[in-house]
């Protein structure tokens, strides 16, 4: 075995000690409740079956959502949203978009291209949670349930991740 496959393995063994376990877990069931409260916020804005976004975007994250549109199929009893990182970054107290945070990093260098909620109408039991992250770091998409996480998916490229968002969406959340 070679040291670059052992460092494979390691860091994907990192990666799973990180995660957390199956059940109900009280750190699951915050992030879970802060997503609920933060679609429940936005439900005046989503509409059943489509995927939206905020209308202050940078140009890039415009290009992303243009992209993503197309390929993500929401169940007609489902919402879905997509939140770039300059949107994050003013939701929780920083700057506007384009403008440079106190840490010197700029909306347009995020880790990630943003994340993707999605949820039943009005119904937050359930919350798909996708990130698009950039490398290092690994494109995902988490599924939460009443407090546990009952699914994770992780992509090799945003690419491999968004090709897959349609099916996810569909197992999880379209009518029973």
């Amino acid at each position: 075995m070679s040291d670059r496959s052992g460092e494979n393995d390691r860091r994907v063994a990192d990666i799973i000690d990180k995660r957390v376990g199956a059940g109900a877990n009280d750190l699951v069931a915050g992030w879970q409740q802060m997503l609920a409260e933060l679609l429940e916020k936005m439900a005046p804005h989503l509409t059943a079956g489509r995927l939206v976004t905020f209308h202050t975007l940078t140009p890039e994250e415009k290009t992303f959502f243009e992209a993503l549109y197309p390929e993500v199929d929401v169940p007609s009893n489902a919402t879905a949203l997509f939140i770039s990182p300059s949107v994050r970054q003013q939701m929780m107290g920083g700057p506007p978009a384009n403008e440079t945070e106190p840490t010197g990093q700029r909306p347009e260098d995020a880790p990630d291209a943003g994340i993707l909620l999605a949820c039943r109408r009005n119904d937050f039991q359930t919350i798909v949670n996708v990130l698009f992250a950039h490398p290092p770091h690994t494109p995902a998409v988490d599924v939460y349930d009443r407090g546990r996480l009952i699914a994770g998916y992780s992509y090799a490229t945003i690419p491999d991740c968004r090709r897959e968002i349609s099916a996810i969406l569909e197992r999880h959340l379209a009518p029973a």
